[in-house]
Parts: C-alpha cells; sequence; structure tokens
C-alpha cells in the first residue's frame, strides 16, 4: 500500500462509521445533508420556474427545452466525476491518501479540458444543435443567448462536480450541501433582481446561474487545494498520468454515455412532444418540476450509495456493500412515497402559480401528466440507486445499459406508438410510468442476478462472507 497520512478526528469518526457502523443509520446520517441540499434545489428550481412563467409560456417552454440540452452536455463532465469519485472513495476506504489524491487531481484535469471542448463546439454549433432536436422558432428566437450561457455554464458545472464528488467520496456531505445552498441563494436573488426589478428576459436567469456556480467553483477550488484537506490536490496530481486516467476514463464512459444519451432521449423526446404545441412542452415540463423535487430528495441517496458502497468495498467489506444498497434503496422508497403524496395534496394549490400568463387548459394538462409522472419519483430512485451499487463495483456499464432501456426501449417507441394511435398530451405522461416502472423492474433484476453471484464466486479477491477489520 502506498504512503498514508493522518486523517482528522472528525474524518476518522466518519470513515469508522461508513466502514464498521450500523449501516442504516450510517446511510440515513450521510444521506440527510444531500437530502437538505436537494429539497432547497427543488424549491430554487420551482421559484426559477416561478419567475420564468411571469414572461410567458413560450419562455417556460424555452427554458424546459434548453435545460435539458444543457442536461446532456453536463453529464459529460459529471460522468467524469462520478468515476473519478469511485478510484477516491476506493483508495480513501483503504487509507491510501495518496493514491486517493493523485485520481482527484487526473479527475479534474479530465474534466475540465474535455468540457471545456465540448463546450466551444455545441456553443458553434448552436443553431444546427437546436434545429436537429425540433426545436420551434419560437424557441429559437427567445433563447438562443440563454442556450449559449448555459453552455458555457457547464463547464464550471463539470469542475464543481468534481469538488462534490470527491468530497462526497469522503463521506463529507455537509459541505457539499452548505456551499450549494449558499450558491442557490445568490442564484435566487440574483433572478429576483433580474427578472422583477430589472425586467431583463431569460438570457439574465443564464447569467444567474453562471454567477452563482463560478462562485461554488471558487470555494470549491480553495477546498480541493487546502493543505488542510486530507486529500489536497497537489500541482504535481495535475501533471497526466495516462494509467490513471485511462482507468478513470474506462469507468466513466458508460456513466458518460447513460446520462448522455438519457438527457439526449429527454430532448429528443421534446422534440417528439413538439407535435402537440409549445402549451404541452410547457405543461409536460411544469410536470416535471413538480415531481422532480421528492423525486430528487429520494434519488439522492444514489451519492451515498455509490461513496459507502465505494468506501467498504475498498477496505474489504463486500457483503457491507450490499447490505448499503438494501438500506439506502429502503429508505429512498419510503421517503418518495411521502413525496408524492405531499405533492399530490398540495397540486392544486401549487400549478395555479403557473397559469396567470396561459391558458386554463395549461393547468389541466399539467395535472393529467402529473398524475402518471409521480410514479417516477419512486421508480426512478430504484433505478438509480441500482446503478450507483455497480458504480460503486466499478460496473459502470450497468448505468448505460438502464439508460438506453429507459430512453430508447420504453420511452420513445412508446411514445410514437401513442402517437401513431392517435393519443393526446396525455400520452407524455403515460409514456413516463411506462418507461420509468420497466427499467425499475429490470434494475431489481440485474441487482439480485449480480447479488447471487458475487455470494457465490466473490468479487475480485474479495469473498462475500469475509469482513477485514477497519484499518
Amino acid at each position: 500500500m502506498a504512503a498514508t497520512s493522518n486523517l482528522s478526528i472528525r474524518e476518522s469518526k466518519r470513515r469508522t462509521m461508513i466502514l464498521n457502523g450500523n449501516l442504516w443509520k450510517t446511510v440515513f446520517w450521510i444521506t440527510t445533508p444531500l437530502a437538505i441540499y436537494a429539497l432547497f434545489n427543488y424549491f430554487y428550481g420551482f421559484i426559477d420556474f416561478l419567475l420564468v412563467s411571469t414572461m410567458g409560456t413560450a419562455d417556460v417552454a424555452t427554458v424546459f427545452f434548453i435545460e435539458d440540452i444543457k442536461g446532456t452536455i453536463s453529464a459529460i463532465g459529471g460522468g467524469i466525476a462520478i468515476g473519478g469519485a469511485v478510484f477516491v472513495a476506493r483508495h480513501y476506504g483503504a487509507n491510501d491518501l495518496e493514491s486517493a489524491r493523485k485520481n482527484a487531481g487526473q479527475t479534474l484535469v479530465l474534466a475540465l479540458s474535455i468540457s471545456i471542448i465540448i463546450a466551444i463546439l455545441v456553443m458553434l454549433l448552436a443553431l444546427p444543435i437546436l434545429k436537429l432536436f425540433n426545436a420551434p422558432d419560437e424557441i429559437i428566437a427567445t433563447g438562443l443567448g440563454y442556450y449559449l450561457v448555459q453552455m458555457a455554464s457547464t463547464v464550471v458545472i463539470a469542475v464543481n462536480s468534481v469538488y462534490m464528488g470527491i468530497e462526497r467520496s469522503k463521506g463529507n456531505t455537509t459541505m457539499v450541501m452548505l456551499l450549494n445552498i449558499i450558491a442557490m441563494i445568490i442564484k435566487l436573488i440574483l433572478s429576483t433582481v433580474f427578472v422583477l426589478v430589472l425586467h431583463k428576459g431569460i438570457i439574465f436567469v443564464g447569467y444567474a446561474t453562471l454567477i452563482a456556480q463560478l462562485f461554488l467553483m471558487v470555494l470549491g477550488i480553495i477546498i480541493l487545494f487546502n493543505k488542510k484537506n486530507s486529500i489536497a490536490i497537489r500541482l504535481k496530481d495535475l501533471k497526466p498520468d495516462k494509467t490513471i486516467m485511462k482507468a478513470i476514463l474506462i469507468v466513466a464512459i458508460p456513466v458518460i454515455g447513460g446520462k448522455f444519451f438519457f438527457s439526449l432521449g429527454r430532448v429528443i423526446v421534446n422534440g417528439i412532444a413538439a407535435i402537440y404545441g409549445t402549451i404541452a412542452i410547457a405543461a409536460f415540463g411544469l410536470a416535471s418540476k413538480l415531481a422532480g423535487g421528492p423525486g430528487a430528495i429520494a434519488g439522492i441517496f444514489e451519492e451515498s450509495t455509490a461513496s459507502i458502497a465505494s468506501q467498504n468495498i475498498g477496505a474489504g467489506h463486500l457483503k457491507r456493500s450490499f447490505k448499503a444498497y438494501l438500506a439506502a434503496n429502503t429508505q429512498a422508497v419510503i421517503v418518495g412515497f411521502i413525496g408524492m403524496f405531499i405533492v399530490v395534496l398540495s397540486i392544486d394549490t401549487m400549478i395555479p402559480w403557473f397559469t396567470s400568463n396561459s391558458s386554463p387548459e395549461f393547468a389541466t394538462l399539467a395535472k393529467q401528466i402529473f398524475a402518471f409522472e409521480k410514479f417516477s419519483i419512486v421508480t426512478g430512485a430504484t433505478t438509480s440507486i441500482v446503478a450507483a451499487l455497480f458504480i460503486g463495483f466499478k460496473i459502470s456499464k450497468v448505468t448505460l445499459i438502464l439508460n438506453l432501456l429507459r430512453i430508447y426501449v420504453f420511452r420513445i417507441p412508446v411514445l410514437l406508438l401513442f402517437i401513431h394511435f392517435g393519443i393526446g398530451p396525455v400520452a407524455l405522461g403515460y409514456v413516463m410510468f411506462v418507461s420509468n416502472t420497466s427499467t425499475a423492474l429490470v434494475a431489481i433484476i440485474f441487482i439480485y442476478l449480480f447479488y447471487r453471484r458475487v455470494k457465490h464466486y466473490g468479487y475480485l479477491d474479495l469473498r462475500y462472507q469475509n469482513s477485514p477489520q477497519l484499518t
């Protein structure tokens, strides 16, 4: 093993809890700060959506449409961050902090360099890309500037994803929560001033996002290079190492592919939905926002699952990794159902907030779509947590397979079938239920088969029953 460094008392206690503590409590305490952040992020997104809605239905549709394109591009930097965090967590769990910081540095270099190249390309090809995805002329006219700002922000988001991934790999989710909440507050203040006080267009909503993310990036870089950080990145760790980069990319590429094709599929679905008109796209976006809050809180267990599983695998605790998955998935399902019922009970109060500048058709359609979209809160979380456990085992291709199935087998073909049979805009809700439920069932089958294989044959040089003591 490479040379190790001493952890702080707080870090040592957290590592002991992750590797030897009660897993149900561990999952809860590691996930709680992330869940609080997800809750704040939900309200931040909801308020942001509300601010945009004061401009008109076309602006709402524009933001929703371009956000999915942004998600497609952000998947690249985010995938690299996830892949790198797996290695950081493995070495951190094994108390090999020298290797952990080397992998952290290489992850940062990869994410930043690749994200810059991609961002430049998609900005130069703005119009062809928007037209390729069947963006209505109204959205192109309204949102071209917004598109350019959001694509530029993907570079900053990539750096932030690396920082947050490294902190999560150590189980330090409280710092992730605090810094993100500060960034969200800055974003909301700026958006409110730009929209309600200065009466600016949606491009300024994009500026608000970029400024807030830049603030978070500066703080993240300071922490990443701070010598008091147990795995502080040094300048020598930024020198490209082909061996480490290759290993990271082997894990990251399927994650990138999964996230990219998932987000790309959402953009394609939006393009198909354009057949129903701008109001349908906006209503679909609102339904997604309504489900997105509790869905994000339930799905946040994905991040704690990956870090807890990776650390335990690094420490040789193979059986404990599966127990972490069981604890995380159970808690996520409970949280998801609670969130679902809260939104269902308050939906009549929430929807009218978005109807001041649009016809009653908008509110009715959004409610009809959400009636089926709501189930994705639970099924989506289950799929994400299964994928996270596989990532912890460095079997990231499962993420790609599940996302390809969800979008290109269970969603796009089914939506086209609904349209063929003349089903109206509510088909957008039907297809979300079909795709997310089907994918969750496949994910459960995957994890069951993998569990049986590992229980009988082990993983690498680890045996299922072995559980070495913390070192």
